[in-house]
């Protein structure tokens, strides 16, 4: 499911982020670099995985149990379903970062970085691409808090990581020689993907602890 989810929005990402990959190609294919650079963006996800996971399982500490494990999965599906509106269209927040042009601006201001042909660069690139300011990674990073552990959120995010690779693959191999059509047509139907899969959290929220508490 989570790397389902990762692969549906992975077309948010190439289009906030695809100018990274593109530019790191440097007008010529290379996968080595693209898979550096994608591997070093994965690992990223995942530390955030596992800071999310532990302040997740410190709020299952600090409240009553049965309440921060409905609450959790909750604010993870509301702010998944939030950002799966925004990708739709309907809302702010992705609209203000294209106008703002903060990805764009940072890719340009790293060109010179991007086009080294040190192994380090995609390695850097990757690292910083994974804490660029992102409500999708805001929303599964909320989903692996809302484990309530350390390892599962770490797995959370990898799965999710792992869901947007391939796209980013594509794009930084292929740069601006991809169909027009998928930039238009695939970021409305992840949009609608992820806010689904935020409603199904909410929803599954309910009807486990529902279910438990019944149970009891």
């Amino acid at each position: 499911m989570l790397f389902g989810a990762g692969l549906a929005s992975s077309w948010h990402c190439v289009g906030m982020c695809g100018g990274f990959p593109v530019m790191l190609g440097n007008g010529e294919p290379s996968l080595v670099r693209q898979a550096v650079y994608n591997a070093a963006r994965l690992n990223s996800l995942v530390f955030i995985g596992a800071l999310s996971g532990a302040v997740g399982a410190s709020a299952m500490h600090l409240g009553p149990i049965p309440l921060v494990e409905r609450g959790l999965p909750i604010i993870a599906g509301v702010l998944m379903t939030v950002a799966g509106v925004e990708m739709l269209g309907f809302g702010p927040g992705v609209r203000v970062l294209r106008r703002l042009g903060i990805h764009n601006g940072l890719a340009r201001l790293l060109r010179g970085a991007l086009r080294s042909k040190s192994i380090s660069a995609p390695v850097a690139l990757g690292v910083f691409n994974a804490f660029l300011p992102c409500h999708l990674v805001y929303a599964f990073a909320a989903q692996a808090a809302s484990t309530g552990s350390v390892l599962e959120g770490m797995q959370t995010m990898f799965w999710f990581g792992l869901g947007t690779i391939p796209a980013m693959l594509a794009v930084g191999h292929l740069g601006g020689r991809l169909p027009v059509a998928i930039g238009q047509v695939l970021p409305r139907a992840a949009g609608a993907a992820v806010a689904g899969f935020g409603v199904w959290t909410i929803g599954r929220a309910f009807l486990v602890n529902g279910a438990q508490h019944h149970v009891l």
